[in-house]
């Protein structure tokens, strides 16, 4: 076979490094991303998330620039050491280069239990720089030995100024028995050692060529720690050592600030040596031989200890933790991955050996590490992308801007009147044109909305009881939680007459009001979806736990919407009791569920596509053979769906038809652009009035700028009317009238 070029044979190993680094990266961001779509209950997981998307980008620079300089630092004391050890003539890589080893150290620390990806260390500088092994050891060893020193320093000054830091005078002796044990080992110990090996060698154990190997390394590192005693480095080592703590810890006490100052304001004005003492107690546990990944666990451990042993709430010590842990592996894996694909393509050794030989291979087979190697990095990059759109469809992390009023056109407020006036009714939504999403009112032709719920926290879904004297809605359980998150929110109720409100239930969403048997009851969305929820307004709840019936909902498969009927005495084909739902995950579709609350075995139904399906009643006309032709009201349903002018749309089915296993769904409802994006279907008890709200293309259901419309279906050519005249989100209407 003819010799392939050196240029081919040299693009194609960086080709292949690159495919390769560029995978990892990818597989570690998709782990991050699954960390924190999944990362721990309750209050912890919201608030991790909104930690990262809120942290300030000024602390942030700091610390990223606290890691160049402590890297550097570090370089340059890895430098001094070598130098010292290292025999005449050996030839030592430059500072950059050095530098970029210590990023890709950095990186792979947390790797492996008890910090045993410093290892890389020696691997990058052994065959990549072609530095001796045991000179790397060397330098390895004595760098970390002074890392303790210089940590000892740190905690001395850091516990007296820490508030109750005295409780931690424990951890302090234990340190310096450490330092004082690592001297005498390093120093003393390892050299007395390494002059007793050779006589054990006339042992045939001692001759097998592992363990012979293993002696010998042990006294060429010996060697070369005394090599360095000998020089007398200590001092500047010792400087440079204090200087990578003090940029170490400047830069995370920077983050730290960066990650609570917007979400934990109290954690956030905690004192500098409190966070140092939370700190070096994170990085102790993290150096402990626990089978840890990237020391998540072990980390947030230690840090919460030492908080909440300084008078922090333990729920925002964890949160904030392991928000600033997040964000410090996402730089630093970052960081060590550029480093890294720099120091393999400028071949960072001093005769061009790298990993990834691959000169003697065929060109067949370069072509097939190529191929797996670009498989492997497009199901990385999948992978990464599927973690982030899990991350994503939690919705915002904060809250979405409370926006302007906008003055209506004259004739805009003509139609407004008229429509309200020929309506009578009222309307309800969900607003945060104050700056919360709250609930707000209008009450009638002539009237402006008014605000209903002062709540600091997040209210929506609300919903007319059949009497109209209540109004139902969801607040969520913390300040704010977007509405695509089903987990944080309980049900309440308002009166309308005295302005009272009342907890109904916990761990309840989107509730619908249900009239069953003359008796009223709310249904609500519980456990993130995977059960619906029954109850009076008195709160006594009976649970319908649809994941333990024969037809379970499928894994990752949600509940959202539920609907019940506008009349109990529907005379639908549909059976009594029918609720509408929505079906998120494996099945993404609206469905039916039939007798949840008759303590009959629940059935999920598909029954279309889309999203959010309301019922609506209808008069439907029939034979009589004896009267001719009568009516008779009836349920049919409504959902929104695709495609429309701006996506969206509102389907019904053809009712024409008989037999409802053949109806075809058919185009309800399409309005003119701009405000063509329809949601949140809501029709008055006689069918006749639909209230929704339409964006000019945006879908974020609790953040786009959604108006609230009015449309008379009665007469198909009359165009829906604008009620709301805000810029901020009005979402989830319902309505009362006939």
């Amino acid at each position: 076979m003819a010799q392939l070029p050196l240029w081919y044979n040299g693009a194609m190993r960086n080709l292949i490094r690159l495919l390769v680094s560029v995978a990892v990266s990818a597989l570690i961001v998709g782990l991050l991303f699954g960390l924190l779509s999944s990362a721990g209950s309750g209050t912890t997981s919201s608030a991790i998330l909104s930690g990262l998307r809120n942290a300030l980008p000024a602390f942030v620079a700091i610390y990223i620039a606290a890691q160049i300089v402590q890297a550097t630092v570090r370089a340059q004391r890895a430098l001094v050491l070598l130098r010292a050890s290292c025999r005449a003539g050996t030839r030592l890589p430059s500072l950059f280069h050095m530098t970029l080893v210590t990023f890709v150290r950095g990186a792979c620390a947390d790797m492996l239990p008890a910090r045993l990806g410093e290892l890389s260390y020696v691997a990058m500088l052994n065959k990549g720089c072609a530095v001796p092994a045991a000179d790397c050891f060397s330098s390895l060893s004595i760098g970390l030995l002074f890392d303790f020193i210089a940590l000892l320093a740190v905690l001395a000054v850091a516990i007296p100024g820490a508030a109750q830091g005295l409780s931690l005078v424990g951890s302090l002796i234990m340190l310096a028995i450490i330092c004082a044990v690592g001297l005498v080992l390093l120093f003393g110990f390892l050299p007395w050692f390494a002059d007793k090996t050779p006589p054990l060698e006339r042992f045939a154990p001692f001759r097998w060529k592992p363990v012979a190997a293993l002696l010998k390394l042990i006294r060429d590192v010996a060697d070369a720690v005394v090599a360095v005693r000998r020089q007398g480095v200590a001092a500047p080592v010792v400087g440079l050592s204090i200087l990578i703590r003090a940029a170490k810890y400047g830069g995370l006490y920077f983050l730290f600030v960066a990650v609570t100052r917007p979400a934990w304001p109290e954690l956030s004005h905690a004192g500098v040596f409190a966070v140092l003492v939370a700190l070096i107690a994170a990085e102790g546990a993290a150096s402990l031989p626990v089978p840890t990944f990237m020391s998540f666990g072990s980390y947030e451990a230690g840090g919460l200890a030492a908080l909440t042993a300084l008078g922090f709430g333990a729920a925002d010590s964890m949160a904030a933790m392991l928000t600033m842990h997040v964000l410090s592996q996402v730089i630093d894996y970052s960081a060590g991955g550029i480093a890294f694909l720099l120091f393999t393509w400028l071949n960072a050794g001093t005769d061009g050996a790298v990993a990834l030989k691959v000169e003697s291979a065929s060109r067949p087979r370069r072509l097939a590490i190529a191929a797996a190697a670009v498989m492997v990095l497009v199901l990385a990059l999948l992978f990464a992308a599927y973690q982030f759109r899990a991350v994503k469809k939690r919705g915002r992390l904060t809250r979405p801007p409370a926006g302007v009023a906008v003055a209506p056109t004259a004739e805009e407020a003509a139609a407004r009147d008229a429509i309200l006036l020929a309506f009578g009714g009222k309307i309800v939504w969900s607003s945060n044109r104050e700056g919360s999403h709250d609930i707000w009112i209008l009450d009638g032709p002539g009237k402006e909305p008014r605000r209903l719920t002062h709540s600091a926290f997040t209210d929506t879904y609300p919903r007319f009881s059949p009497d109209g004297r209540l109004v139902s809605f969801s607040r969520s359980t913390e300040p704010w939680v977007s509405q695509r998150n089903f987990d944080k929110w309980d049900t309440w109720v308002i009166d309308l007459e005295t302005g009272r409100e009342r907890l109904v239930a916990t761990n309840a969403y989107q509730a619908c009001w249900n009239v069953e048997n003359g008796r009223t009851n709310l249904v609500f969305v519980r456990n993130g979806g995977k059960s619906l929820g029954t109850c009076d307004i008195f709160g006594r709840i009976g649970l319908v736990e649809l994941v333990s019936g024969q037809h379970p909902l499928e894994k990752g498969e949600a509940i959202t919407l539920p609907d019940t009927p506008q009349s109990p005495s529907t005379h639908s084909y549909l059976t009594k009791g029918d609720i509408l739902v929505t079906l998120r995950g494996a099945r993404n579709a609206t469905a039916h569920i039939n007798h949840p609350l008759m303590r009959c075995e629940p059935e999920i139904r598909n029954t279309a596509g889309g999203c959010q399906m309301v019922w609506r009643r209808r008069f439907a006309r029939y034979p009589h053979q004896d009267e001719g032709v009568g009516f008779w009201e009836e349920e049919e349903v409504v959902w929104v769906d695709h495609p429309g002018r701006m996506k969206n749309a509102f389907y019904t089915f053809d009712y024409s038809e008989s037999d409802y296993e053949k109806r075809k769904r058919v185009l309800l409802f399409d309005a003119e652009e701009p405000w063509s994006h329809e949601y949140f279907p809501r029709f008055a008890e006689g069918g006749r009035w639909l209230v929704y709200g339409a964006s000019q293309g945006g879908h974020e259901q609790d953040s786009e700028d959604y108006e609230i419309f009015l449309w008379d279906s009665a007469n198909a050519n009359t165009t829906p009317v604008r009620i709301t005249f805000h810029t901020g989100n009005d979402c989830w209407p319902d309505i009362l009238g006939k």
